[in-house]
């Protein structure tokens, strides 16, 4: 979707609404989704169809728009989006933020919905998940990375992991901490190589040492937008690197990946919507839900053009999608 326009599922179910933000005598719900990788448009559909379906369809309309992931975009579609909307939703990090520093620039408490979020806390969003104390609630995207690292120890050979990130990227960082704390807890030796943006990727996984035998990426932003440049980039290295996705929007570009529904989780953020349209609660009675939906993927296809060999416990996981 290009920069400043509104979907056309949008536009079917909701009306026509301004390129320059909210306006008419309906309900404004303005939507900023930082990227299109497929995570944040899952985010988004769900969100909508949530709406869509709600007994308020007819009485609200939406706003979609969308910076490419480009930070300056980003901040100057929250103003336009804050400055005329009723309720916003954010889908990612970034977006939720801006739209957040928007409505406080304006000295508004417009309610402000997030998913795609990892560590709300930590990205300043909010400090009490229970009963959030300002305009800011949400559904938190963290995936089961325990359960991710498991799965990876039945591969053979897996000694030393590297996670591979975005530094600037708070909840890139809060998961490379869990990652890094449950491989100490199991006897696994790891690094850290960490990137400032997407053009930074080839280089950064040509420079990982062939003592390391796999990669954890977190639900990165910059990375998932970029995934197809992960996978070229291991494709011409000497050594193979098994790569292990938190989001199975990644899997062009992982061996496996193991997340949660991000569909679901604009579905919850939807309903939080309704709840604050509809039912008329505040924002202090919606307490940050957690997605925990979740599914994997394998790529077996990939992996064996790479030389990989997939257990069969892996392959025989319950529930997966094999590609």
């Amino acid at each position: 979707m290009n920069k400043g326009t509104i979907s056309l599922l949008a536009i079917m179910a909701f009306g026509a609404a301004s390129l320059s933000g909210c306006s008419s005598s309906k309900t404004q719900i303005g939507i900023l989704q930082f990227g299109s990788f497929p995570a944040l448009e899952k985010a988004k559909q769900g969100f909508v169809d949530a709406l869509k379906k709600s007994s308020i369809a007819d009485s609200v309309e939406i706003t979609i728009k969308n910076p490419a992931a480009n930070s300056a975009d980003n901040a100057s579609m929250a103003s336009t989006l804050a400055a005329s909307c009723d309720l916003l939703y954010g889908v990612a990090t970034p977006s939720a933020s801006a739209l957040k520093t928007a409505v406080s620039s304006l000295g508004a408490n417009t309610p402000v919905l997030f998913s795609a979020v990892t560590n709300p806390v930590g990205a300043n969003l909010l400090t009490n998940t229970e009963a959030p104390e300002g305009n800011c609630t949400g559904v938190v995207d963290l995936g089961p990375i325990a359960e991710e690292l498991e799965i990876l120890t039945k591969f053979p050979g897996i000694d030393k992991v590297a996670s591979f990130f975005t530094s600037t990227e708070v909840n890139s960082v809060y998961q490379a901490d869990i990652a890094e704390e449950w491989m100490d807890a199991h006897n696994i030796s790891h690094e850290r190589k960490t990137i400032t943006s997407a053009a930074e990727i080839g280089s950064a996984l040509a420079a990982i040492g062939d003592d390391v035998d796999a990669v954890f990426l977190p639900t990165d932003d910059t990375i998932a937008n970029s995934i197809g440049a992960v996978k070229q980039a291991n494709d011409v290295r000497t050594k193979k690197l098994i790569i292990v996705g938190s989001d199975t929007g990644m899997i062009e570009g992982s061996t496996f990946a193991l997340g949660v529904d991000y569909y679901q989780c604009g579905v919850q953020a939807g309903e939080m919507a309704i709840k604050i349209l509809k039912d008329k609660k505040s924002l202090s009675e919606i307490r940050v839900e957690s997605c925990d939906t979740s599914e994997v993927v394998i790529n077996q296809t990939w992996a064996t053009a790479l030389g990989i060999e997939i257990p069969a416990e892996v392959l025989a996981m319950e529930g997966a999608t094999i590609v």
